[in-house]
């Protein structure tokens, strides 16, 4: 063989193999290339705080699972995921249809029993709380100590309340839910008739009330603590208030898919959400306003007055939820004020 041609096929091997660590580097077979199992998360949650949490989990050398997320259009594909980070409501359907993994966790011990699967099936890991966002210029006119509690806020004289439409969106489907599974469903309707009167107008998308509140076209919003710390800045004109009574919540949880067969590696990664100090710390970064169950972790008890965080338990299905939501628009919002 001519000297130039096996030159020629020696250099070609090493721009192949060097094209391939290139390729390795950059994402593509760093697990295979790693030895490592492939581990598939799907959650409907932000992709950056996802990507964040992945990228933390993925940097430790030492772990022998690397985690991927499962996008929606790979979902819709047909491809599966190992893990799920879902509502909690979505975790209990999947536990309904057997598609969880039941594995027993020593962080879940110390979970309160309504925050976790009583077959261990999933856990909870953190909850995004309703908050009301208090006008700081509002409050200092009608005294911070009259504005601590839903009842507060039907008392209040000539108060502009900023709230979504509760029929929007799930997030705002699962606040009614939540408030009339605690509350009693007669009552809560009542309630939010009160409270129309105190409405100007609803909103259409989940950051106009705060953006109303912060610039003095509304006195309060009724909204969620993860919107908030979204716009939270050093100079910012109004403040978070927990409504004393309690508050509905979306509780976030994870799980194991039952058709995985990666167990021991899914396990790990469930463990280290539940009480490793990386991902409160990314949920910080990420300005998320996640509350951790267990925020210090297996050397501490769980959240406070878990009985103040008020859950879905009573409304799981779709068509509850429309029922529900049905009756709220016919006996509180097109209600005459």
């Amino acid at each position: 063989m001519p000297h130039k041609k096996i030159l020629f096929i020696v250099v070609l091997l090493l721009l192949s193999v060097a094209w391939f660590l290139f390729d390795s580097k950059n994402g593509r077979d760093s697990i295979i290339e790693h030895g490592k199992t492939e581990l598939v998360l799907y959650s409907t949650l932000d992709n950056s705080f996802l990507q964040a949490l992945i990228k933390e989990y993925n940097s430790d050398p030492d772990r022998t699972a690397a985690l991927k997320l499962l996008l929606p259009e790979e979902k819709e594909q047909g491809k599966t995921a190992d893990l799920y980070l879902l509502e909690h409501n979505e975790l209990k359907l999947l536990a309904k249809e057997q598609r969880l993994y039941a594995i027993l966790s020593e962080a879940g011990d110390l979970l309160p029993p309504a925050f976790k699967d009583e077959q261990s099936q999933w856990f909870g890991v953190f909850y995004d709380p309703i908050v009301f966002l208090v006008n700081q210029g509002y409050a200092r006119q009608n005294g911070q100590e009259n504005i601590s509690s839903w009842q507060d806020i039907i008392k209040l004289q000539n108060v502009r309340v900023a709230m979504e439409n509760l029929s929007d969106s799930q997030s705002t489907r699962n606040f009614l839910a939540a408030f009339a599974s605690v509350r009693g469903e007669e009552k809560s309707l009542a309630y939010f008739r009160g409270l129309n009167r105190q409405i100007p107008q609803y909103s259409r998308f989940p950051f106009t009330p705060i953006r109303l509140t912060t610039v003095g076209d509304a006195d309060l919003a009724i909204t969620r603590r993860s919107y908030v710390f979204k716009y939270l800045e050093n100079d910012f004109p109004a403040y978070i208030v927990l409504p004393e009574e309690g508050t509905p919540i979306s509780l976030y949880g994870v799980a194991v898919d039952a058709a995985s067969k990666k167990y021991e590696a899914a396990q790990m990664f469930r463990d280290w959400l539940l009480v490793a100090a990386e991902p409160q710390k990314i949920a910080l970064e990420q300005n998320t306003g996640y509350v951790f169950l267990l925020p210090n972790g297996l050397k501490g008890s769980s959240v406070n007055h878990p009985e103040k965080l008020w859950l879905n338990t009573e409304y799981t299905l779709p068509a509850q939820q429309e029922i529900l939501v049905n009756k709220w628009l016919q006996s509180a919002r097109f209600a005459v004020k």
